[in-house]
This record gives C-alpha cells, sequence and structure tokens, in this order.
C-alpha cells in the first residue's frame, strides 16, 4: 500500500482505487530535478518520462490535498541514474537528492519520513570485475545525516539492485560456427540481441563492452565480430573481439549479468507480459494465443567437461 507516484494521473488512479476500496495509502513523490548527474545513464535532470517536474508540483499542489482523503504524502523518490561513478560522485548525487526533497516537503508541506535516494550504485557489465569499493560511502552519509535538517529524521532508502545482482548472472553460450566473409571472421553463438543487450542491438542505447571466456581455453587468440543465429544483421553482440581460441562446440560465458540479462533483452524486457495475438476472419475469431513468459521450470542441463572452478 506504497506507492512512488509520477505523475497527476498516476495520483487521480491510486486515489481511486484506493477510496474504492475504503483504504488509505502511502506516496513518495518521484521528482525530476532540475539538474543532471554525472551517470552513464541519467533518468532525472534531464527531459524523462520519469517523475514530476518540480514546478508542476508547485503549481498544482491543491491536487494533492483534494486526495488526501486516500493517498498520505510522507516522502520523495529521487532517482539520478545509473551507473553514477564511485563513491564521490554518489555522495554528490545523494546530497543533491536531499536538497530536492527537503525543498519539496517545505514548499508542498508535509512530514518527510522517508527519502528514497535511488542508486546508481556502479558494476561492471557482460566482463569480467568488480565493482569500485563503497566503504567511503559510510563517512560520507554520516557527515551528510549530521547536517541534513529536515530530512535528518526520515528513513533514508536506497536502490542497490544492480550492485548486489549483477554478479549472481553468467551468461553460457555454445560456439556454432565460425566463419570468414570478405576478410572478417565471425564467431556465431546460439545466443545474441534477444538474450543479451537488445536495446543495444536495437541502437537505442551503446553497444556494452563484452568479454567471452571460453570455459575449455586454448592457446592462441583471435579476432572476431561475435554474432547470434537470428536472421538480422543487428544480431551482433560484439565487434573486432580479441578472444581465446575457440572451436565449434565450446561453450564460453559472458560474466555479471546478474543485474540485465534476461530481464534486460527483447525476449522478457522486466518479465512485463506478451499481448494476446487474436486471429480472426472476417468478424469470427477463430483463435487467442499468447507466449508464455516468466521462469518454467525445466531440466538440468549437464555441463559435462567444464572446469567448474
Amino acid at each position: 500500500r506504497r506507492f512512488s507516484i509520477e505523475s497527476w494521473q498516476d495520483l487521480s488512479v491510486i486515489a481511486s482505487v484506493a477510496r474504492s476500496n475504503g483504504r488509505r495509502v502511502r506516496g513518495l513523490l518521484r521528482v525530476n530535478p532540475a539538474d543532471p548527474p554525472k551517470a552513464r545513464l541519467a533518468m532525472a535532470g534531464v527531459s524523462s518520462q520519469f517523475g514530476f517536474e518540480e514546478d508542476a508540483l508547485y503549481e498544482r499542489s491543491e491536487l494533492l490535498r483534494d486526495a488526501e482523503d486516500a493517498v498520505s504524502i510522507d516522502g520523495v523518490h529521487v532517482y539520478w541514474g545509473t551507473q553514477i561513478g564511485g563513491p564521490t560522485e554518489l555522495l554528490a548525487a545523494f546530497e543533491s537528492g536531499i536538497a530536492v526533497a527537503q525543498r519539496v516537503a517545505t514548499r508542498i508541506g508535509f512530514d518527510l519520513q522517508i527519502v528514497n535516494l535511488g542508486g546508481g550504485f556502479p558494476w561492471p557489465y557482460a566482463h569480467r570485475g568488480a565493482g569500485p569499493d563503497l566503504e567511503p560511502l559510510r563517512d560520507g552519509l554520516l557527515s551528510l545525516h549530521a547536517r541534513a535538517g529536515r530530512a535528518h529524521g526520515a528513513q533514508w532508502w536506497f536502490e542497490s539492485g544492480r550492485y548486489l545482482a549483477a554478479s549472481a548472472g553468467t551468461l553460457i553460450a555454445r560456439v556454432m560456427d565460425l566463419k570468414t566473409s570478405k576478410e572478417k571472421q565471425y564467431l556465431i553463438l546460439d545466443t545474441g540481441m534477444h538474450h543479451l543487450g537488445g536495446l543495444s542491438g536495437l541502437g537505442r542505447i551503446p553497444r556494452p563492452t563484452v568479454e567471452l571466456v571460453p570455459l575449455c581455453p586454448r592457446a592462441g587468440h583471435m579476432t572476431v565480430d561475435v554474432a547470434g543465429q537470428l536472421c538480422t544483421p543487428l544480431d551482433v553482440t560484439a565487434r573486432n573481439l580479441t578472444v581465446s581460441e575457440v572451436r565449434p562446440g565450446d561453450l564460453v560465458a559472458i560474466s555479471n549479468v546478474g543485474a540485465y540479462g534476461l530481464t534486460a533483452s527483447l525476449v522478457g524486457f522486466l518479465g512485463r507480459p506478451t499481448p494476446k495475438e487474436v486471429a480472426h476472419r472476417g468478424s469470427t475469431v477463430v483463435a487467442v494465443h499468447q507466449w508464455r513468459t516468466g521462469h518454467a521450470r525445466c531440466h538440468p542441463i549437464p555441463l559435462t567437461g567444464i572446469d567448474h572452478k
């Protein structure tokens, strides 16, 4: 019964449902601040579909009062973006978020009980390695908390999913073919843009730097374009990538994809349900289909001949 409210339409729908169920719910106002952070992918401080513009909140704050019987506003949500540098950059973003929360609570007039400062905790994607040491955040946050004014007594929430989950997922793929076309060598895998980095395949976000780790390493190296088996030239995982020598049938691994793996792919983005397909002849419906999604149980895949260390 707690919601992050991003627009006046959000507020209207939540209040209506709460009233129809005889409940009073709680909400955080998601705010899009005026200034952007130093982030690899900014989701606030820029033109965005996420959150309220501050001025819009102040101009129509009477709508919040009109919904008070159904929705209690007790906090502010600011999500600056993802892959925010390191402790210094994170602390700067959090300090700006605290300032935004205090400003909004003061101008509108509600008790600031929760400040959701979002995330941005960085971690490598699709290659080996680890994120930065976040230990320095402790002293910085204690200092920020001590001088936080109105936000001092609030709960401070953080969204650390990528930092926690990324290393928990590895994509294992099989080499299907090696071929040469016009002096360029291609390594064909049984995976591709539909499983990993699908939006980059469509040119919507930068293509990640992918590292292929052979599970049965051999001597020698090769430079290849790594492609999948989809019938589109967009299905390329990496270009001009130098890898240890592999052969058809070998298994390779792509590390650190636990946070943005299948649920950031074209197949199952965010686990959203697929649309229903209705086939009709004239005015008669002849079939209705829907692709199944989600984590269905399957038989374990034997990984024989692999050094499991």
